[in-house]
């Protein structure tokens, strides 16, 4: 089933998608736990690597999975780890590949995986893989469910003579037409005054970007980090799930360790076949409640990803809130996640 489509899924499918998100949101959740209780180890004989690596990134599950042979017969790399993250009901569906992801991920954590676990996501997995099959059964079977459609009867063709009658005065049609006309007069004035309300919309929101203070403000030291690519790895950060991908634009929300504290920051890409200029920007408050921005914009002409300084969850001793948004310029469109306090 494409799920790439915008129209609404059957209702077998949409079972289907329903069940995946309901599993991946638990294994997610043994991620979650070990990326900020875990320690990163390379896998046995490796050297030790050059940077710091971030724990439960997609990588070091999958060198996990691989090197203590948790998926036996599975060659796993980053992107199966990812598409069973992401609930994508094939991968899902497997149970051996669900198993060993939580089973690195609990290793990680240095929590146990005890064979219940294990045994209640396999079922959640076979669960899947069955719904899955019957979706598509379905599908073949869809076609000849649908009633078909009958053609028409010929009208009887009647064998009479004509009448000529004297013509009437046609009064309730041109009412019909005048009332139509004052109709769409009506319609009109609603619909340039519902856009006089977008508009003034939009103007609200515009000023309430402009409201948020200067990006740096009240931080000091490396409580913000403007080169962010510099230090951080986008594949060995943890990217929040739902991404923040709209219509042309595609762009997420991460975070990762640094040096004892989390950073999170935000990036932002469009797609090749149909560029739009944006961007991407951060959003950071202290518990007074004051905002501050700090935006990176997308050229049109970018290829590439760019990314907004990275921020720091605590900032003078106190936690910060943040809020990582992706924009696009023409027409204007801004999707934001919600509003992340941890400070830790």
């Amino acid at each position: 089933m494409d799920t790439a489509s915008t129209e609404p899924l059957p209702p077998w499918w949409q079972e289907v998608h329903d069940a995946a998100r309901l599993l991946a949101s638990t294994l997610n959740a043994a991620v979650v736990r070990a990326a900020r209780d875990g320690v990163y180890t390379p896998p046995p004989g490796a050297l030790p690597p050059k940077r710091r690596r971030q724990p439960a990134s997609l990588r070091h599950l999958a060198e996990v999975i691989r090197s203590q042979r948790l998926a036996p017969g599975l060659s796993v790399d980053k992107d199966d780890v990812a598409a069973v993250l992401a609930g994508e009901p094939r991968r899902i569906a497997n149970p051996v590949l669900v198993a060993a992801v939580a089973r690195a991920a609990h290793q990680i954590a240095g929590v146990p995986f005890t064979d219940d676990d294990a045994d209640r996501l396999t079922a959640g997995s076979a669960h899947i893989a069955a719904l899955h099959e019957a979706a598509r059964q379905a599908d073949e079977k869809a076609p000849s469910t649908v009633p078909v459609r009958d053609e028409p009867a010929e009208a009887p063709v009647v064998d009479a003579p004509v009448t000529a009658r004297r013509p009437r005065k046609r009064w309730p049609l041109a009412v019909g037409v005048v009332g139509s006309v004052v109709l769409a007069g009506v319609g009109a004035f609603f619909v340039v005054d519902g856009r006089k309300d977008e508009v003034a919309d939009g103007r609200k929101g515009a000023q309430l970007i402009a409201a948020d203070a200067e990006c740096g403000l009240g931080a000091t030291g490396d409580d913000v980090i403007t080169d962010t690519p510099a230090l951080f790895d986008d594949d060995q950060a943890t990217r929040l799930s739902p991404t923040l991908d709209f219509d042309q634009m595609n762009g997420s929300a991460r975070y990762a360790r640094h040096d004892g504290r989390t950073y999170y920051w935000g990036r932002a890409g469009s797609d090749d076949h149909d560029p739009h200029a944006g961007g991407a920007r951060i959003r950071w408050s202290t518990p007074d409640g004051r905002w501050r921005s700090c935006a990176t914009a997308l050229a049109r002409t970018e290829r590439g990803y760019v990314h907004t300084p990275a921020v720091a969850t605590t900032i003078g001793g106190q936690p910060i809130t943040v809020q990582i948004c992706l924009w696009r310029d023409e027409p204007r469109r801004e999707n934001c996640t919600q509003e992340i306090s941890n400070g830790r």
